[in-house]
């Protein structure tokens, strides 16, 4: 990404009131530059009208389990790549295997893979299993990240899916207090290291219940996904037709997108979106 707003910094910068670390007259307030000046594309004009990515967002993007949440992002990143430069890093334990030839498809025949794969991917694997391999964190999975952040500049972080790292829980803890404490810990990274996070979340059972589209509250363990995103992505798939819509839910930053739909084309063979044309909807 081409600007990086450093939000330390912006908390650092200016005058404190008595010696107080963070207070401040309204005067003094550090202020962050208006979203609209430093969301960066998609690559895709259509998806950009509901959603751009930034330094220092939280996205959560949720939808039926193969419906196509982690191939949809993976087209993103080989857009920003191509357009942008962006650089990701990955925690996606249920795709690492196979990741390097999915993205490979989805790039297609443009030249650049091979630096792609070299200078703008970076995936942090999950030990293979064992019977006394201790459960992933979420501070584990942010530690390794940091490496990432602070030593191959990376732009974006992506955990896909989730539900990989709710095996961490305490025993003695409620789910939704577990899930809303993660997602505070989530929120301060993401703005303390300016990045933007992504999270891929499966909903409850109950939520795509009768084949009915889930929502952000659906997500299983906690209405905090709802309240602490600053975009929230429903991915919906029609298998019979190979089309995609992408639903924006929840924008909390004018200038980052804002509620409504997107349509996409799928190609089988590729796993690679294209927009339909003018099929941006309310």
């Amino acid at each position: 990404m081409s600007e990086v707003v450093d939000f330390e910094m912006v908390r650092l910068v200016g005058m404190h009131r008595h010696d107080q670390p963070g207070y401040y007259s309204l005067k003094d307030l550090p202020q962050r530059p208006s979203v609209a000046h430093i969301a960066q594309t998609t690559g895709w004009w259509e998806l950009d009208q509901i959603w751009k990515l930034y330094h220092g967002q939280f996205t959560v993007v949720t939808g039926v389990a193969g419906h196509g949440k982690s191939t949809f992002l993976l087209n993103v990143m080989v857009n920003q790549a191509k357009q942008i430069g962006t650089r990701w890093f990955l925690y996606a334990p249920e795709n690492e295997q196979h990741l390097r030839d999915k993205l490979e498809r989805i790039w297609g025949p443009e030249p650049g893979f091979k630096l792609f794969c070299e200078h703008q991917c970076y995936v942090q694997t999950a030990p293979p299993p064992r019977y006394d391999t201790a459960a992933k964190t979420i501070d584990w999975v942010l530690d390794k990240a940091i490496v990432a952040i602070e030593r191959d500049n990376v732009d974006v972080v992506m955990i896909d899916p989730w539900n990989e790292l709710e095996r961490a829980k305490p025993k003695d803890q409620l789910l939704s207090d577990y899930i809303g404490q993660c997602l505070m810990y989530l929120k301060q990274f993401c703005r303390s290291e300016s990045v933007s996070v992504i999270v891929v979340a499966h909903p409850t059972k109950a939520g795509v219940s009768d084949g009915k589209v889930p929502g952000l509250a659906d997500i299983e363990g906690s209405m905090n996904w709802f309240n602490k995103c600053d975009n929230g992505l429903i991915v919906v798939r029609d298998l019979n037709a190979s089309t995609s819509e992408v639903i924006s839910a929840k924008c909390r930053e004018e200038g980052a997108g804002k509620r409504g739909r997107c349509h996409f084309f799928v190609d089988e063979a590729s796993g690679r979106f294209t927009p339909q044309h003018g099929a941006v909807t309310p």
